[in-house]
C-alpha cells in the first residue's frame, strides 16, 4: 500500500514535500526530497515520469543514547580477570600442544590412514597459522579521511527493524553533507515501504527505491550503485546497527589508492536468544577477529560481509555489469552476492579488514532459517573457489599457498570425519584419537579465544558449533554441490 500523498500544494509542517520518479517498463519508483530527483532509469534509460508528493513527518524514532552505547560495548568486551584469561590460555595451549604430541606419536597412521592423518595435519596447521598471522594484524590507521560516502541498504519485509537500522546510520556521526543513504525496497509484501518514507520524513537526504515485484539482492544492490553520488559505498544489511564513528573509521583504510574494499566487525545483535544465536556468536567472532584479521595482514580479504562493508565505487561500477549477469553452469540467474563481488575487485586491489569499525546484525534464531543460509553460503564458496584460484596465485605467497591449500579442505572433510569417527572404529575397534583431540583442542582454543576477549560466557557454544557442523553442516557441501544453480535468498520472507 502507498504510503506517499500527491499534493504539492501542501504548506504545514505535517509533511514533507518531494518527488516520486517512475519507470513504468521497469516497475521502479525513486522517492527523494532534497537529493537531486534523476531524469533517467538506471535500468532501461527511459525518462522517469515525475510527480510531487507530501510525506506526512513521521514521529521521531530514537535511537541509543551515548550512554547506552557505551553500556552495549561493555556487555560486547568485558575482559575477564587476568589469571582467568592466563588460565584459559594455559588450557587452550595444553590441549593444542597435546594434540601435536598425537600426531606425531602416531605416525604410523600416516601409512595406515593417510587420508584422516594427512587432513588432520594440514587442517590444524592452517587454524594455527591464522591465529600465528592475525597476531600482526594491526587496524587501518586513523588519518581523517573524511570523502563522500553512499550507505546502501537494500531489503526484503523488514518493516520491523528497518527504521532503526537507517536511524543508526543518520546518528553514525558520519558529517551530514558528506553522506547519502539509498534504501532499495525489494518487492516486500509487508510495510517495509512505509517505514523507509517515515525515516525518509525525517531524514531528508535519504534516496528510497521502491521495485514492484522482487528482483533480488544484487539488483538491489545495483540500482543503488547506480544512482550513488559518493565516492565510497557501504553496504548495510537491513537488520544491521553501525555503531556511533564506525562509518567515519571504516574509511580511513581508503586513504591508501591500492585498496578496493574494507570489511567492518559485525557482532551478534541478537547472541543472548537461543542457543543458535549464541553458537553463531562465537563463530562470528572467530570468522573476523582470527581469519579475516589474517587475511588482511596480506590485504587478501576473501569476502566483504554484506552485513557491514565498504568498496571503492569506481571499482564497484567496473565490474558491476559483469556481476550483475552472472551465470553458473550457463544459466542466468540472481547468483551474484558479497563473496563473488569481493573476489571481483581483489583481483586489482587490496581488501582489508578494520576491526574498530563495530556494529551488530541479528543472526537467525531458528535451525531451518540457518540451515537456508549456510546453503546459500556454502553454494557460493563453490562457484567462487575456481574463480578465485585464477588470480590468488599472483598474490602474496603466505596467503596464496593458504587459499590453495583449504579451497579443497571443506569438499574432503565429511569423508575424513566418517573414516575417523565411523569406519576407523569398526575396523580397528577406537576412534582416531589424534584427530578427535586434534577437533576438540581446535574447538577449544578459538572458544576460550572468543572468551578471554570477550568476556562472554558462552564461549562453549563453540562446541556445539563443532557437533552440529561434523554431524550436518559439513554434508551440506554436496548439496550444495547439486543444487549449484539454486538462486533463492533463503533467509528472507
Amino acid at each position: 500500500m502507498q504510503t506517499y500523498l500527491t499534493h504539492p500544494e501542501a504548506r504545514d509542517d505535517s509533511v514533507v514535500r518531494g518527488r516520486r520518479c517512475r519507470c513504468e517498463a521497469c516497475s521502479l519508483s525513486v522517492h527523494v526530497i532534497e537529493t537531486p530527483a534523476p531524469t533517467v532509469c538506471p535500468y532501461c534509460q527511459r525518462l522517469l515520469t515525475h510527480a510531487a508528493t507530501a510525506i506526512p513527518v513521521a514521529p521521531e524514532c530514537p535511537v541509543p543514547t551515548e550512554q547506552e552505547v557505551g553500556e552495549r560495548l561493555n556487555k560486547l568486551y568485558s575482559r575477564p580477570p587476568k589469571l582467568l584469561v592466563l588460565a584459559i590460555s594455559f588450557v587452550a595451549m595444553f590441549m593444542l600442544g597435546w594434540a601435536v604430541f598425537l600426531q606425531l606419536r602416531s605416525a604410523e597412521n600416516y601409512w595406515y590412514q593417510p587420508m584422516v592423518s594427512i587432513y588432520s595435519l594440514l587442517a590444524g596447521l592452517f587454524v594455527v597459522s591464522r591465529f600465528i598471522i592475525a597476531a600482526f594484524y594491526v587496524p587501518p590507521k586513523e588519518t581523517g579521511y573524511t570523502p563522500t560516502v553512499t550507505v546502501l541498504v537494500p531489503c526484503m519485509n523488514e518493516g520491523a527493524v528497518i527504521r532503526q537500522t537507517i536511524e543508526r546510520i543518520f546518528s553514525a556521526g558520519y558529517p551530514a553533507d558528506k553522506l547519502e543513504v539509498v534504501c532499495v525496497n525489494d518487492g516486500s509484501t509487508d510495510d517495509t515501504l512505509t517505514h523507509m518514507l517515515a525515516a525518509q520524513s525525517r531524514h531528508h537526504r535519504l534516496v528510497v527505491v521502491d521495485f514492484e515485484r522482487n528482483r533480488g539482492l544484487c539488483h538491489g544492490w545495483g540500482v543503488a550503485t547506480l544512482i550513488a553520488r559518493g565516492e565510497f559505498m557501504v553496504c548495510v544489511d537491513s537488520d544491521t546497527f553501525i555503531f556511533p564513528g564506525s562509518l567515519q573509521k571504516l574509511m580511513q583504510g581508503f586513504a591508501d589508492p591500492t585498496v578496493g574494499g574494507i570489511s567492518g566487525h559485525c557482532d551478534v545483535e541478537n547472541a543472548s536468544v537461543n542457543l543458535l544465536t549464541r553458537m553463531q556468536d562465537v563463530r562470528y567472532y572467530f570468522s573476523y577477529k582470527i581469519m579475516k584479521a589474517a587475511e588482511s595482514v596480506f590485504g587478501t580479504v576473501s569476502c566483504l560481509p554484506g552485513c557491514f562493508s565498504a568498496y571503492r565505487r569506481v571499482c564497484v561500477l567496473h565490474v558491476l555489469d559483469e556481476w550483475m549477469n552472472a551465470t553458473v553452469m550457463g544459466e542466468y540467474g540472481n547468483f551474484a552476492d558479497d563473496r563473488s563481488l569481493t573476489n571481483k575487485i581483489l583481483q586489482d586491489y587490496k581488501i582489508l579488514y578494520d576491526d574498530e569499525a563495530l556494529a551488530t546484525t541479528i543472526a537467525p534464531e531458528n535451525w531451518s532459517q540457518y540451515t537456508r543460509q549456510q546453503a546459500r553460503w556454502m553454494r557460493s564458496y563453490l562457484r567462487e573457489i575456481i574463480k578465485t584460484g585464477r588470480f590468488m596465485w599472483r598474490k602474496h605467497p603466505v596467503p596464496a599457498l593458504s587459499w590453495y591449500a583449504m579451497m579443497w579442505m571443506p569438499i574432503f572433510e565429511p569423508v575424513v570425519m566418517v573414516q575417523a569417527l565411523v569406519i576407523g572404529p569398526l575396523l580397528a575397534g577406537h576412534i582416531t584419537a589424534s584427530y578427535s583431540v586434534g577437533v576438540v583442542a581446535i574447538t577449544a582454543v578459538w572458544s576460550l579465544h572468543f572468551w578471554a576477549s570477550t568476556g562472554r560466557r558462552w564461549w562453549w557454544a563453540g562446541f556445539v558449533f563443532t557437533a552440529s557442523y561434523i554431524a550436518f553442516y559439513s554434508w551440506q557441501i554436496y548439496w550444495a554441490l547439486l543444487t549449484l544453480r539454486g538462486k533463492k535468498w533463503g533467509t528472507r520472507g
